[in-house]
């Protein structure tokens, strides 16, 4: 049934605050001043149509309206995205509606819910895209940011998950983030804009469900009727504390990383060695969050610290699935194991032809070309060596390779299956290493080979890949 009746609380709030605070959130989130398109998820709810609303009539900017219709109820979910359409369409702006049957898209080891957040939001992503638009906002309110922060607490949380619900997530707004449910159905009631309840909103199996009508009254009654307000205030300073964390984070991983090739991430281990434990827990949090790795417990974050501060290597730490962070002489790296587990690139026999041209060896690539004269000379991913006289070049790999091994102190012992040694005539050498064989001068005429080593633009950042 549409659904007319005026919330119950509204505390000390009046329609110019629920204004005053739509408009300080888009300042704040940073939309306010854009002219769209932005997508609004729009389920037929209050607090989505108290968004809609705002969107269309007290922001300047183009709205798009996003239905997604789950496959959870029968009948009232169609009527629900026909009031969708049918208000759109009844306000003047563009509307996206799709069917999709969650319960059959669920995957193995997801919820329902789970599954039914995942396809929604991939729904919105797609709308977004197909009009152009930088902003997708979803109508979460101040109540749903309260019950998250207790919700995580009950499942066990650190700061982080104390923060509740963020303002901004990429492309994901909340801009009625700061206003309650009972003040956003006021204020529709004010304007005679009708909604629509989804009853599933109201069955107390769902757990997030049986928290908003069950417990929090409970709490609210016998122990703190102010309850919402402190989760709120407590989710804000968390917050604060980790926008700091994150801040330390990035200046810690400027102050210790470097590039490696191979590896995801790279650090001295002697500047890690000078950090407390907090500094390192913002480092690695840093890292994680960065490349989208699950975070580290507190026990896993305290074990990793001893390895580092223990002076002894090599040494393992398995951070997820097939990552690990990888001790050896001088630096803490963070690698896919395939790395070091799998086997090594077959050894290349190439002959080159031609005055330039590049080839490939594993996961690394190289360029050369041919150069007059006897300048020899290495640094740590290119050099310039005699020509050999067959014009061969031979590739193989570290492990294997016991000349190249006995000369190689500065390549880490997890990066040696797949560390090429480069035999050019008489000559080795090794990228980082350099020659680990004399230089012979070449007669007049002769020519010398200049090549350059790299793994990938995204590793090296084209740092090491300049002219030659």
């Amino acid at each position: 049934m549409e659904n007319r009746d005026r919330g119950k609380k509204t505390g000390n709030s009046s329609r110019e605050s629920v204004l005053f605070r739509f408009r300080s959130a888009g300042i704040r989130q940073g939309w306010w001043n854009e002219s769209g398109p932005v997508v609004a998820a729009v389920s037929g709810g209050s607090d989505s149509m108290a968004m809609l609303w705002l969107l269309c009539f007290f922001w300047e900017g183009r709205v798009v309206a996003a239905h997604l219709e789950h496959g959870f109820r029968q009948e009232t979910a169609l009527r629900d995205a026909a009031f969708v359409e049918n208000i759109s369409r009844e306000w003047g702006i563009e509307c996206f509606v799709e069917h999709r049957n969650v319960p059959s898209l669920k995957k193995a080891g997801e919820t329902l819910e789970e599954a039914g957040r995942r396809e929604r939001y991939q729904f919105l992503r797609k709308v977004a895209e197909e009009t152009g638009s930088n902003f997708i906002a979803t109508g979460h309110n101040a109540d749903d940011a309260a019950e998250t922060v207790f919700f995580n607490i009950l499942r066990g949380t650190g700061i982080r998950g104390l923060r509740g619900i963020p303002e901004v997530r990429g492309e994901v707004i909340r801009p009625i983030i700061g206003c309650f449910r009972d003040e956003l159905q006021s204020f529709l009631n004010e304007r005679s804009v009708s909604w629509v309840t989804d009853e599933s909103n109201a069955d107390v199996k769902y757990f997030r469900n049986r928290i908003r009508h069950v417990i929090f009254p409970f709490l609210e009654r016998e122990g703190n009727c102010g309850l919402s307000e402190h989760l709120l205030s407590l989710a804000a300073d968390a917050s604060n504390l980790e926008n700091c964390r994150e801040d330390q984070g990035r200046s810690m991983a400027s102050w210790s990383g470097m590039d490696f090739p191979l590896a995801e991430r790279a650090w001295r281990l002697e500047v890690l060695r000078m950090m407390d434990e907090l500094s390192l827990q913002s480092l690695f949090a840093h890292a994680g969050r960065d490349l989208g790795l699950a975070p580290l417990s507190r026990v896993k974050t305290s074990s990793l610290t001893g390895l580092i501060r223990g002076g002894v290597t090599p040494w393992r730490f398995q951070w997820e699935n097939n990552m690990e962070i990888c001790g050896s002489k001088g630096m803490a790296a963070l690698v896919g194991r395939d790395v070091f587990s799998e086997g090594a690139p077959e050894d290349l026999d190439l002959l080159l032809d031609g005055e330039e041209g590049s080839f490939s060896w594993g996961p690394w690539g190289f360029e050369w070309c041919l150069e007059e004269g006897n300048g020899f000379w290495s640094g740590d991913f290119a050099c310039q060596v005699p020509f050999p006289e067959n014009g061969s070049i031979i590739v193989t790999n570290l492990e294997a390779d016991s000349q190249g091994r006995a000369a190689c102190r500065r390549v880490p012992w997890w990066s040696r299956k797949k560390w090429p040694v480069l035999h050019s005539g008489k000559t080795l050498w090794v990228p980082l290493q350099g020659f680990s064989a004399k230089m012979e001068h070449l007669a007049p005429g002769e020519r010398s080979l200049r090549l350059r080593a790299f793994v990938s633009d995204r590793i090296m950042k084209g740092e090491l890949r300049h002219e030659f």
